[in-house]
């Protein structure tokens, strides 16, 4: 069998049927107790042997080449569900998607964002300029704690501690324009 191997990188005229017909009768046999259907079978039959030829020049001889074969065949199987199982989700959330563009697109969404972003900047505006310079740092420019504390040139606890005010005094500020 390893002669066919070299005589198929060699190029040699019409090894490649040869290769084919003597493995695929053992991968369609092991195709068919892992596959619904045998359109199935037959695709990732020729998923296989095309992924074979094209990883020949890999093949080491450590293993016999059905068992070579097989393995490519057994990754070539989890492809095909791993490609079922995103096809299911996308075609489960795909709707929920349409709906949740539709409900974007509302004028009542758009008034409604509006509100939200006012809201944000009036209780942001209301902060003092340190603890507004500090969640800028940290959540508009996406500093880590670390980084931030170098810039404001402060410890890391003293940043720490800073953050955590600036938080709480935007949440006090953002729940006080909650009628506005």
């Amino acid at each position: 069998m390893e002669k066919i191997v070299e005589e198929l990188l060699a190029g040699k005229k019409g090894v490649a049927s040869r290769f084919y017909r003597e493995l695929s009768p053992s991968v369609r046999r092991y195709l068919r107790g892992r596959l619904p259907e045998e359109v199935d079978v037959e695709e990732i039959l020729q998923d296989t042997f095309v992924a074979a030829f094209d990883s020949l020049p890999l093949y080491r001889g450590e293993a016999k080449l059905i068992s070579w074969v097989l393995s490519i065949a057994r990754h070539e199987v989890a492809d095909f569900y791993r490609k079922r199982y995103v096809r299911k989700v996308v075609e489960k959330t795909s709707t929920l998607l349409d709906d949740v563009a539709e409900e974007i697109r509302t004028p009542e969404f758009e008034w409604e964002k509006k509100k939200l972003e006012k809201r944000f900047h009036t209780a942001y505006k209301a902060l003092s300029k340190q603890y507004q310079r500090v969640l800028s740092l940290r959540y508009e420019l996406g500093m880590s704690v670390k980084e931030v504390a170098r810039e404001m040139k402060m410890s890391f606890k003293a940043t720490e501690s800073l953050l955590f005010r600036a938080r709480s005094a935007f949440a006090a500020a953002y729940e006080q324009n909650l009628g506005e």
